[in-house]
């Protein structure tokens, strides 16, 4: 058989091996919890409250952010996601437990729709506590 009459079976193996469909996702090992959040350490402190404003199918991140004097982000001390359903969003933000209580520390937040920002958290200074706080209900804003 020469190269040349095998060559139209040949493309049509790859053609088929092209379209076939992907896989099914595994399911993970740890589902999310009810509230979007990764499942924290049990010996990890916990800020926790819930956002207000947040429209139905945006996806939300809160960090955790150690702060210099000039107002700039340092090291990262937390972080979540969350995917809004257009009520009240609670969320469960574990975080670095090294807080020395010297550190400036702040709660930040964005909101971002369809690959907008929309809204944000203004930043919320925060005490470093080693067994985590409360912070209640935080509004969300919209961003000029």
């Amino acid at each position: 058989m020469s190269l040349r009459s095998a060559l139209p079976a040949l493309l049509f193996i790859l053609l088929a091996s092209c379209s076939s469909t992907p896989d099914a996702p595994q399911p993970a090992d740890h589902p999310p919890s009810p509230a979007g959040t990764r499942q924290a350490a049990s010996n990890r402190p916990l800020l926790t409250g819930s956002l207000l404003g947040a429209p139905a199918g945006a996806e939300v991140e809160l960090a955790l952010l150690e702060v210099n004097a000039h107002e700039k982000p340092g090291r990262l001390l937390g972080d979540i996601r969350l995917h809004s359903q257009g009520d009240e969003l609670p969320f469960r933000l574990p975080f670095d437990p090294e807080l020395t209580g010297q550190q400036r520390v702040e709660l930040r937040g964005r909101v971002i729709q369809s690959g907008q920002l929309i809204m944000q958290l203004p930043p919320r200074p925060i005490m470093a506590h080693a067994n985590g706080q409360s912070l209640g209900r935080l509004q969300l804003v919209r961003t000029p």
